[in-house]
């Protein structure tokens, strides 16, 4: 109950990571690309930080600090230790949650060529 009550805040629950499935397909294909794209979006540098994110043992930790970043920017109240337990053992799944929080689009952007 008390995990309910801390997500309350955020615009999707997080297990809402099917809720868009195209970034749901690059998140689990390119979990860097999404990272780096939130990391990004609170200032921090997207290239250093999606390589960060994927290095095994210590990507909890950098994910943390974004999330923390993330939650901060939005007036989320969220415990250190429920932040490091989603950065380490839902990885995806918070990093989905953290870009619906920011509004960040990972879809590439694909234009039609003229001719």
């Amino acid at each position: 109950v008390l995990l309910c009550i801390m997500f309350l805040k955020w615009k999707s629950p997080l297990w809402g990571c099917f809720d868009d499935i195209g970034a749901c397909l690059i998140t689990f294909f390119v979990p860097c690309w999404t990272f780096g794209k939130v990391a990004e979006s609170v200032g921090e540098d997207c290239l250093i930080y999606g390589i960060l994110g994927i290095v095994p043992i210590v990507y909890g930790y950098f994910r943390y600090l974004i999330r923390q970043k993330v939650a901060t920017r939005n007036g989320i109240s969220e415990e250190a230790w429920v932040s490091l337990l989603i950065s380490y053992c839902l990885p995806l799944c918070g990093n989905l949650q953290e870009r619906t929080q920011q509004n960040v689009n990972v879809m590439p952007k694909m234009e039609m060529p003229r001719v």
